[in-house]
């Protein structure tokens, strides 16, 4: 692991990223809303190296999903501590039903500090196995945008010029949904990030990096039962 690599990596996990899905393919009810608060926290192979631990590993966020029609619905949550992510998904089977299968897009970003832009695209899957238990299944490809940092003290002919192919991972999401009352349910999930790409002239590198992390879903959180 380069040098850049360890710079950048700790100055951004202690800034609380969102790190977590902490949502089910089956979508919001139109015109209903809930808010998602949770924390996660995340583990590498660099954590003995820069001595971090337990608290400074773990990161707070915020989101919040609006249904828009009995298939799709959007979110809105924190990124990278003072930027802001949107994303939407699309359950392309009956709402109804226990088995969801949701495509979904997203886009975030970052103006204060150092700028980050990000994309995703992948799919959720989740099986309600009965009104209080639902396992899901999330896969997005998630490339970001940097803009170049070089740690300090780096010679300018020691600058590598930006690609522009950005950062790319591929995010494993492993969690499940708990409900525990008509109002508020209880998430808990594991994922994993697989390092697809690395832009060498952003100065920075993502870790191949586990996630473990729980969340409250307080609002409306299920359909009408179909007649």
């Amino acid at each position: 692991m380069s040098s850049r690599g360890l710079f950048v990596l700790g100055a951004v996990f202690v800034s609380g990223c969102s790190f977590g899905s902490f949502q089910t393919a089956h979508t919001q009810a139109p015109a209903t809303l809930s808010v998602t608060p949770g924390v996660a926290q995340v583990f590498n192979r660099i954590d003995d190296q820069q001595g971090r631990g337990g608290v400074i590993n773990t990161g707070a966020q915020l989101g919040a999903r609006v249904g828009i029609t009995q298939r799709l619905d959007a979110g809105i949550g924190s990124f990278l501590l003072t930027g802001v992510k949107l994303d939407a998904k699309v359950n392309v089977l009956d709402p109804h039903e226990k088995f969801a299968l949701a495509p979904r897009l997203g886009v975030g970003g970052r103006l204060s500090g150092r700028e980050v832009w990000m994309v995703e695209g992948g799919a959720i899957s989740s099986y309600r196995v009965s009104d209080s238990f639902e396992p899901y299944l999330g896969l997005t490809f998630a490339n970001h945008w940097l803009a170049p940092e070089p740690p300090p003290g780096m010679l300018p002919s020691n600058v590598v010029g930006k690609s522009g192919s950005g950062d790319g991972l591929l995010q494993l999401n492993l969690g499940v949904e708990l409900k525990l009352s008509n109002h508020v349910a209880l998430l808990a999930e594991y994922g994993h990030w697989f390092v697809l790409q690395d832009d060498p002239g952003d100065f920075y590198r993502f870790l191949p990096t586990n996630i473990a992390g729980i969340a409250l879903r307080i609002g409306s959180i299920r359909h009408s039962e179909s007649p």
